[in-house]
């Protein structure tokens, strides 16, 4: 009898079973999904049904991440004393509404992300929102010897250098507060077809007799500390002074106790001791000259209310001892434009718009976003 022949077929099918049993167990494991007896996740991996979630959770923020851009502003010959340049930021969408955010002499371009300086106004749901808005701040110029003030038009004129090197034709608006209003107002007048509509915070149109008075006190100890080799601590005394105008006194009195305690003169104060470490942050962000030049263009400002016809929205505070309610009433009656007045109540005097700014930002929203 001869011996049966195997297949070749049958020889073929036999091996290559028994290879894939030499195989490892992960690899089977990996080839037909988890055991029964392995929880979810195993091997870093997800449930089916899990998946979509989690990728959306990981694309979500590549979509709405705000893109930043950081300029070179150069400066024309007629402001040169004043630098050759300053910086400005861009962020966000390239397609969003342009809109230019203003702080007082002591805010910087940098208005988004960490470190930014206005949160509550400025941020994801905020009112203006970086992934909405394509949002310009702006480096004010000053002379950093302290010997010249620029004018809020010089301000305005190097924000529109800023606008042609982002590429904005027309800015959707303006928001400004303190001196940043004061540099919206001064755009809106000489710059008018460069921007749609105006929000001014606490700026008037021109600075008050008292408030004048107190800055210049303020320039002067600043001059007296450079002059005798103590700038800084000059720096830190006369932003003392300002705080004083900044907040209320209703403020202190809920977060202070007054007096002294001891008989040494010069001994520390609580209230004291608050307004010594404001001027010691201060120092951190300005120096002795670029405040005496920025203080001073505080007091250059002078605009004609009858020269804006934009739309304009006007924001105080009951509280502000530096720019009275009585000043944005009369502004608001003089601006050729349809204008907005609102004031609120403030435990915070000028400093309303930092201190209050959800509150604030719920004012800006809709005009913000109305057809103009």
């Amino acid at each position: 009898m001869e011996p049966r022949r195997r297949h070749p077929c049958r020889w073929l099918r036999l091996s290559l079973r028994r290879a894939r049993r030499r195989r490892p167990r992960h690899r089977r494991s990996h080839r037909r999904g988890p055991r029964r007896d392995q929880p979810w996740p195993c091997w870093n991996r997800a449930r089916p049904d899990e998946a979509r979630i989690m990728n959306a959770e990981m694309v979500r923020p590549l979509v709405s991440a705000p893109i930043a851009q950081d300029l070179e502003v150069p400066l024309p010959e007629s402001l040169h004393r004043f630098g050759r340049s300053t910086r400005a930021t861009v962020t966000g969408p390239v397609d969003g509404p342009a809109v230019v955010v203003l702080g007082g002499i002591s805010a910087n371009r940098l208005v988004c992300g960490p470190g930014g300086w206005w949160p509550g106004m400025v941020g994801e749901e905020g009112a203006v929102d970086p992934r909405r808005h394509r949002i310009i701040g702006l480096d004010f110029i000053a002379d950093e010897s302290g010997q010249a003030a620029p004018s809020c038009r010089d301000q305005a004129a190097v924000l529109c250098q800023a606008l042609d090197l982002a590429g904005v034709a027309q800015a959707n608006a303006i928001v400004g507060a303190s001196y940043g209003g004061m540099v919206a107002l001064s755009f809106g007048q000489h710059f008018p077809e460069r921007v749609k509509r105006i929000i001014s915070i606490s700026a008037a149109a021109s600075a008050h007799p008292a408030a004048t008075a107190l800055r210049e006190l303020q320039r002067r100890v600043v001059a007296l500390g450079m002059a005798h080799g103590a700038a800084a601590e000059a720096l830190s005394i006369a932003r003392g002074m300002a705080m004083l105008s900044y907040r209320t006194r209703e403020e202190f009195d809920q977060r202070f106790t007054g007096g002294l305690d001891g008989e040494e003169a010069l001994g520390p104060t609580e209230p004291g001791s608050y307004l010594r470490a404001r001027g010691e942050a201060f120092q951190t962000v300005m120096s002795p000259g670029r405040f005496l030049s920025l203080s001073a263009s505080i007091d250059r400002h002078r605009i004609d209310p009858e020269a804006i016809g934009l739309p304009c929205l006007l924001i105080g505070a009951e509280s502000d001892q530096l720019v009275p309610p009585s000043q944005l009433e009369a502004l608001a009656t003089a601006l050729a434009g349809p204008t907005a007045l609102r004031i609120l109540p403030s435990l915070y005097g000028h400093d309303m718009f930092l201190k209050n700014a959800a509150q604030v930002a719920e004012l800006v929203r809709p005009f913000l976003d109305a057809n103009p």
